[in-house]
């Protein structure tokens, strides 16, 4: 494509066009249920939250500044205040609630009188018989006359007349649990506490809590009316508090914190990447690939799923900082390497291992039962792998490194340029570390409390506890959901929950609960009710309590038919009411306590108590049919268990997946786990350093550690491919190698490290493991996995000793190097020289073919006769001749590079005198000449043999050869392809 670069543009573009086409239409998913894992109860839960209405309300206090403060200032107040809310604020409250209207009072007390048998419970009973006494009668009596004769009779002498007892009093008594318990009263239409020192309204806002600019808003004008008004009114002060004050805190931290740390760490990393490569578009190049990457991973997505979780794609858009390491490793290397062959033969295997690598791991999250972890899993996946292909053939497109070569001279380059598996403190330090580390590394904990991870200003934090506490919300706040298939099911469940709540209060175990069970029954509990009614209103008693009231209000000028209201209601034919019924009635606010949805209603309950006794409270509901605890703590502490387990097994996963791949593409066991093992050193390491810092993981911070993973893994990766071709060939590429990892490690340290100076929890939560993470990673893979390849590999190879593998194990006592085969065919020490190299299944296969020439030829040459080889290849004749002759020198001769330079760097090649040559006018002159296949240059190979030669041996060659008769040398052997002359004197 570079030799068309026009070409190449246009498919560029209409890709683009075409894959942005479909990411467009994708549906995004914002619901947050998609990250609780999967299971029966979770299911469960997900519809409750479906259908439970938990909206954020705003909760106002309007509080007198002392106690000889008049309570009707507070209501001078809290009308001017309401007024503005319903005049000015119509976009922003849907309602308001602890104001209840003159009308509603009455259409309240009508409806309790109207259906009072539904209100009364068991114990009423036992007060209704002690108002039937006459001496109890004729208090009421008193009492009700007084009230007639009072300035405000007219107000209350319907209520007095077709009531005289006040009955209705003991089911207007249950409505007061609805919405804030047994602290409050109505005093002029508003809730106001005991002392009357407060009024309390609750705002249920238009936009939930996630809807940050909006909110900001409103609670910006919000904050303006409140101030106006504590300026206006000298005695009386509101204030407010709700969980949307704390979305605001957090998302305003967040943006603060993000700018700045952003802001400098953008900077920073585009002047280190004009620096370093010297061209203004490579920031641009970088994220190329992974733009587009993500582009159609969002696009495949959107073809056969149609919708992505809003979660997934924001911590994918985190996780895809590791994709610009692909083309920071390639831009690196082509920096160093102009050659673009050269290029693709060092950079291709370590690039798309590293992306399949990763891409499994971040697919195994397909494992976690979290739709939205799922969600993750393919994204990133696709993504990871796609990225790096895009890069390998976007940057040589784009990127022109020019053909004067750039000195290496900048301070990454220096850094770069160290080994420093050398320094032995380093090693030592590190090794130390690890050690510790294993005492300490399964000690981490995990915090499960999601709350952690937010911002929480002191001063909302104080606004919290003073409004809370006088709405009768202090201490811990437990939701408790009655369910069933239908309302009348759920209500049901919520009877039985009930009486239960009111056990637990009078125990002592909860504070106050607010409930409609007290209230609103199922139609057969209500029937019930009716029934306990007319049971307990026999005619006798009717007879009696009627023939006692005339007697007693006849002395107070009382008509015997003043009553007759009342008689009527205790020979009423009472029914069951329905919901809507209790809807119509007034200010019951039932929409907070119930939800309807097609396949599940509930039932909301609130409780109070002492953060101790939640455990003990729970534990009565645990595994109860009908009744499901919504407790913030215990929810997530249940559920972000479950999936900490998964990601237990996801690791697990992760790791036999990755070492999969690995022994696919290194096609050894060894080394496979000598990648891997990197990998499990930092794991422990970082959980150590993490263990003896007391930093805890949490949801967050343990789906960026599948980040940290993935780097890591690239950084083994990446070190293991530089020094096996510093193996190979004996280039040392490690200066290289480690260049492009330390970019890496800058830019990631300046992403996200730099989140180090944010005050949000969750933004320095993630920034301290990336640093540990990253920090850990990389100097584990530049000094400890160096090291441990340097000890086991290349200090042996340039001292001739073979490299370590595991089946050397096995060779106990020689059993196999002492055998009489390796004697004759010295199979073991020649491959040895070959193992971890790229070409040692080719070598092992080459070996096979030539194995019982090789042995032939040995038997025509003697110990200390020089030998030259001529097509020595990969050197495997002339190691096999250098073991079988330890007196004599060897020389190779081979044209092509490549095998050249492989021969040059085997370990016997280091220890014995085996000369290499690429030039026939070099050879010096020897005694025996092994010409293997076919040589171009036949004159100067004549010429060499005629000067030196007394043996030559030709092997699977077509050469000419009767010229060695007219030297005066003799065929002495000719067979299987091999034809020996030796000069006769």
């Amino acid at each position: 494509m570079k030799n068309h670069k026009l070409v190449g543009f246009i498919i560029l573009l209409l890709y683009t066009i075409l894959i942005s086409f479909f990411a467009w239409n994708i549906s995004l998913e914002e619901d947050i249920t998609k990250l609780i894992p999967a299971g029966k109860q979770q299911e469960l839960l997900k519809k409750i939250l479906k259908e439970t209405d938990f909206s954020d309300k705003l909760i106002v206090s309007i509080s007198a500044e002392s106690e000889n403060i008049n309570p009707d200032s507070l209501v001078v107040y809290a009308n001017e205040f309401t007024g503005i809310l319903e005049k000015d604020f119509s976009e922003y409250i849907l309602e308001i609630k602890g104001k209840v209207p003159e009308k509603d009072i009455n259409q309240i007390y009508n409806f309790v009188h109207g259906n009072l048998p539904v209100f009364l419970d068991e114990q009423d009973y036992k007060e209704i018989e002690n108002r039937l006494y006459r001496d109890s009668i004729n208090n009421r009596l008193v009492s009700g006359y007084r009230q007639l004769m009072s300035p405000t009779g007219f107000i209350t002498k319907d209520y007095f007349l077709s009531d005289p007892l006040n009955f209705t009093n003991l089911g207007l008594a249950k409505l007061q649990e609805l919405q804030v318990g047994d602290n409050f009263s109505i005093y002029k239409n508003y809730l106001v506490t005991k002392d009357r020192q407060h009024i309390i309204l609750f705002l249920d806002p238009v936009f939930s809590a996630s809807e940050t600019d909006q909110n900001e808003i409103f609670i910006s004008s919000l904050e303006e009316t409140v101030n106006k008004l504590n300026k206006d009114y000298a005695t009386v002060e509101a204030s407010y508090f709700g969980g949307v004050l704390y979305s605001l805190a957090n998302a305003n931290r967040i943006k603060t914190d993000i700018r700045l740390t952003m802001g400098i760490a953008i900077s920073l990393l585009l002047l280190l990447l004009l620096f370093f490569y010297q061209k203004i578009y490579v920031p641009v190049l970088l994220f190329l690939p992974s733009i587009l990457a993500g582009i159609t991973a969002i696009a495949v997505i959107s073809i056969f799923k149609g919708s992505i979780s809003v979660i997934s794609l924001g911590i994918g858009a985190i996780l895809l900082g590791i994709t610009l390491d692909y083309a920071l490793h390639i831009l690196t290397h082509f920096r160093n390497n102009r050659d673009i062959e050269h290029l693709y033969q060092d950079i291709t295997k370590p690039v798309l291992m590293s992306s399949v690598t990763t891409a499994i791991a971040f697919l195994c999250l397909i494992f976690v039962q979290s739709e939205a972890l799922n969600d993750l899993g393919i994204f990133a996946a696709i993504s990871v792998l796609l990225s790096s292909f895009f890069a390998l053939i976007l940057i040589p497109l784009f990127y022109n490194p020019g053909i004067k070569k750039i000195e290496n001279t900048s301070f990454i380059d220096k850094i770069a340029a160290v080994d420093y598996s050398k320094i032995k403190p380093l090693v030592i330090g590190i090794i130390a570390i690890f050690v510790i580390s294993l005492f300490f590394f399964n000690k981490v904990e995990f915090n499960k409390d999601l709350s952690k991870l937010n911002y929480e200003p002191a001063e909302v934090k104080k606004l919290e506890k003073e409004v809370e506490s006088l709405a009768g919300r202090s201490g811990k706040s437990i939701y408790m959901v009655a369910y069933g298939n239908t309302v009348d099911e759920a209500l049901q469940q919520n009877n039985i929950l009930y009486q239960r709540l009111q056990e637990f209060e009078n125990e002592k175990i909860i504070q106050n609960f607010s409930s409609i069970g007290g209230v609103i029954h199922s139609t057969t509990t209500q029937a019930e009710k009716i029934e306990n009614w007319n049971s307990f209103w026999t005619p006798l008693r009717k007879d009696t309590l009627k023939q006692e009231l005339v007697n007693i209000s006849s002395e107070y000028g009382f008509k015997p038919e003043t009553f007759n209201n009342f008689y009527a209601q205790l020979d009423k034919d009472f029914e069951t009411i329905g919901l809507n019924d209790y809807k119509n009635a007034g200010s019951l606010y039932l929409n907070d306590f119930i939800s309807e949805g097609e396949q599940l209603a509930t039932v909301t309950s609130t409780v109070s108590l002492e953060e101790e006794n939640t455990e003990e409270f729970l534990s009565y509901f645990q595994g109860e049919p009908g009744v499901f605890a919504l407790d913030r703590k215990a929810m997530n502490q249940n559920f972000l268990g479950n999936l900490r387990a998964d990601f237990n097994k996801l690791i697990l996963i992760s790791v036999l997946a990755v070492f999969f791949v690995l022994l696919i593409s290194y096609r050894n066991l060894e080394i496979s786990l000598f990648t891997l093992l990197p990998i499990a050193i930092t794991w422990v390491c970082a959980l150590g350093i993490m263990a003896i810092l007391d930093i805890e993981f949490n949801i967050l911070n343990i789906i960026i550690s599948t980040f940290i993973f993935g780097l890591g893994l690239d950084y083994s990766i990446f070190i293991t491919n530089a020094c096996l071709s510093e193996y190979e060939t004996g280039r040392y590429e490690l200066k290289t190698y480690q260049t492009s990892i330390l970019i890496s490690v800058i830019t990631t340290l300046l992403g996200m490290g730099a989140l180090i100076f944010a005050q949000h929890p969750a933004l320095r939560s993630v920034s301290i493991i990336s640093i540990i993470g990253v920090i850990t990673a990389v100097s584990i893979s530049f000094v400890l996995q160096r090291a441990i390849f340097r000890k086991l590999i290349l200090n042996r190879a340039e001292s001739g000793k073979s490299p370590f593998y595991l089946s050397q194990l096995g060779d106990f006592k020689g059993r196999i190097t002492n055998s009489e085969s390796e004697k004759l065919y010295r199979k073991r020490a020649v491959l040895d020289n070959y193992r971890y190299k790229s070409i040692y299944p080719e070598v092992r296969k080459r070996f096979r073919i030539i194995r019982e020439k090789n042995l032939r030829i040995s038997r025509y040459i003697e110990e200390g006769e020089s030998i030259t080889v001529i097509n020595s290849g990969y050197g495997i004749i002339p190691l096999f001749l250098s073991y079988k002759f330890n007196t004599s020198e060897i020389h190779a001769l081979e044209s092509d590079r490549t095998p050249l330079n492989i021969s040059k760097s085997t370990a016997r090649a280091n220890s014995a005198e085996i000369l290499f040559y690429t030039d026939i006018e070099e050879l010096p002159g020897t005694g025996v000449y092994v010409i293997y296949g076919n040589f171009q240059e036949e004159t100067a190979l004549r010429e060499l043999v005629e000067k030196n030669a007394r043996k030559v041996i030709f092997i699977d060659s077509d050469l000419s050869n009767r010229w060695l008769l007219d030297l005066n040398f003799e065929i002495i052997y000719r067979q299987n392809n091999i034809l020996v002359f030796r000069k006769v004197e």
